[in-house]
C-alpha cells in the first residue's frame, strides 16, 4: 500500500537538475527500474509530442496534484524525465529527508569527469579520470591540478592519505600506486613492472602500508612506503574486480565488487564474508565508512545507499538523466555527503553533488 508523500520540496539547480524528495520508498525504487529501462520508443513520443497534448498532461498534472492521487506526481515526473529519455536533465531523488542536495562543481570550475573523492583538513581531493589528473578544491583557492598526464597517469580511480598529509592513489589504466607527497611533489611508488596492472580500489591498512586492488589479477595487494609489493588476498578468495575498500574502527575491511555485485568484509582475523550480494538492481561502485555507517554509490543503477547490520541496506537517494552515473563518494566533518557523477567519460563531461544535512530546528 502507497503511503502519501510528506511534503515534497522541489527545486531546480543552474536550470536543469530537478530535485524531489518524499519518503515513499516504493516511488524511490519504481523510478530507478524506470530510468535503467530507457527506451527509444519512449523518447520518440514525448520528443514528437504536439502542444495539445502536451498541454493536457500540463493540465492532468495540476489535476492530479489538487486531487487524492498528488502521491503519483513525483513517479510521473520521475517517468517523464528519465524514462522518456531526456538525459540532458538531471534528476535527483531524495528518500532521506535529512539532507537536501546541490550540485558542488561542474566542468566549468575546473573538473572534467570525476572519479574518486576525498575529503581532506577542509579540501575535496579529486581524481579525475576524464582529465588525467589529480586535482584538488579548496573554498579560498577553488579547483587546482596537483598533477596529471605529463607525470604518467591516465586513470586516477580513488585516493587516500595518511595522517602525515601524504596522498597516494591508483590507476585503472596506467596501473600502480601514485604518490604525492605532504610538500607536493609526485610520483609512482610501484608501477606495472612490480605486477599493478590496472589498480582501483586503495586503502590504508592500520599497519601503514596501502592495500590496492588489481582488477586485472583479480587480487589485493600490500604495497609497503619504499615501494615493495606483496599479495594481501591471492585469486583463490574469489575477488573478481576489488573497485573499493574502506576499514571500519574495528579493523574490518569492505570490499566492493562490482563484477560479482559484491560487498564483501575482511575480518582482523582474515576471514572473508559476503556482506551483501545476490540483489536485484545492486552493483557497488565505492564505498565510505563513518558513524558506524557504510555508505555505497551505484553507478549502474544510480543509486546511494547506507548500511548498518540494524537496519539492512537502505536508500538515500536516487539519481537520473545526466546525474545517473554516480561514482566517487567521501563525506565532509559536518556529515554532508559528496558524490562524483561521470555523464560522459569520453567527451570529459561531469559533475560533483553535494548532499548536506538539513538543520534542525
Amino acid at each position: 500500500t502507497m503511503r502519501q508523500p510528506n511534503t515534497i520540496k522541489t527545486n531546480r539547480v543552474r536550470s536543469s537538475v530537478l530535485i524531489l524528495k518524499f519518503d515513499n520508498l516504493q516511488l524511490v525504487e519504481a523510478f530507478a527500474m524506470q530510468a535503467a529501462r530507457q527506451t527509444e520508443v519512449c523518447r520518440t513520443w514525448l520528443n514528437s509530442m504536439p502542444w495539445p497534448l502536451s498541454l493536457c498532461t500540463f493540465l492532468g498534472l495540476r489535476a492530479m496534484l489538487r486531487s487524492k492521487l498528488s502521491y503519483l506526481v513525483p513517479l510521473v515526473l520521475a517517468l517523464l524525465f528519465t524514462a522518456c529519455g531526456i538525459d540532458q536533465k538531471g534528476m535527483v531523488l531524495l528518500k532521506d529527508e535529512s539532507y537536501h542536495a546541490r550540485i558542488f562543481s561542474t566542468n566549468k570550475d575546473g573538473i572534467s569527469a570525476p572519479d574518486g573523492l576525498l575529503w581532506r583538513q577542509g579540501k575535496l581531493f579529486i581524481a579525475d579520470e576524464g582529465g588525467s589528473a589529480l586535482r584538488v578544491w579548496s573554498a579560498n583557492g577553488g579547483v587546482q591540478t596537483l598533477c596529471d598526464a605529463t607525470l604518467g597517469i591516465m586513470s586516477p580511480e580513488d585516493a587516500v592519505m595518511d595522517a602525515d598529509g601524504n596522498l597516494f592513489f591508483s590507476d585503472d589504466d596506467a596501473g600502480g600506486v601514485w604518490q604525492i607527497t605532504a610538500n607536493g611533489h609526485a610520483s609512482l611508488l610501484a608501477g606495472k613492472d612490480k605486477g599493478l596492472l590496472s589498480t582501483e580500489a586503495i586503502a590504508l591498512a592500520p599497519s601503514g602500508e596501502i592495500l590496492v586492488g588489481d582488477g586485472l589479477r583479480h587480487q589485493v595487494f600490500s604495497v609497503s612506503r619504499a615501494g615493495e609489493v606483496s599479495v594481501f588476498l591471492g585469486s583463490g578468495y574469489g575477488i573478481r574486480k576489488p573497485e573499493s575498500m574502506v576499514f571500519d574502527e574495528a579493523g574490518n575491511l569492505y570490499i566492493a565488487d562490482n563484477e560479482e555485485q559484491t560487498v564483501y568484509r575482511l575480518t582482523p582475523e582474515m576471514k572473508l564474508q559476503r556482506l551483501l550480494e545476490k540483489r536485484e538492481f545492486f552493483s557497488p561502485e565505492t564505498l565510505w565508512y563513518a558513524h558506524g555507517t557504510l555508505f555505497i554509490t551505484d553507478s549502474s543503477n544510480g543509486k546511494l545507499y547506507r548500511f548498518t547490520p540494524e537496519e539492512g541496506l537502505q536508500t538515500i537517494a536516487v539519481f537520473g538523466g545526466k546525474l545517473a552515473a554516480v561514482n566517487g563518494l567521501t563525506m565532509d566533518e559536518q556529515g554532508s555527503i559528496y558524490v562524483s557523477v561521470q555523464t560522459n567519460l569520453k567527451r570529459k563531461i561531469g559533475y560533483i553533488l553535494k548532499l548536506e544535512r538539513e538543520l534542525q530546528p
